[in-house]
């Protein structure tokens, strides 16, 4: 005879090892999305350091081209990238 406690902690283990893979599943997702994220931050950083970089050399004739397509891509990169880790916070 199993008490109602015992029935308890058998439909627990089972409910737990059902939910297993699902939370092997978005522990994944939530590693791919941190990597990903982690790569937009990266790209917004590599872009402003080359539109600086690009913006010291004389020969440019169209700098507000490069300002304004750099900073462009720097700002959705990096918003892109911030949503992306703030969802694999939570």
């Amino acid at each position: 005879m199993t008490t109602r406690r015992e029935r308890a902690k058998a439909q627990v283990g089972q409910l737990n090892r059902e939910l297993e893979p699902k939370r092997n599943e978005t522990k994944k997702v939530n590693q791919r999305q941190e990597k990903l994220a982690n790569f937009l931050i990266d790209v917004a950083k590599y872009v402003l350091t080359g539109v600086i970089i690009a913006s010291l050399f004389d020969e440019m004739t169209n700098k507000l081209s490069l300002y304004v397509l750099g900073v462009s891509i720097v700002f959705s990169t990096l918003l892109v990238g911030l949503r992306l880790s703030s969802k694999t916070k939570e």
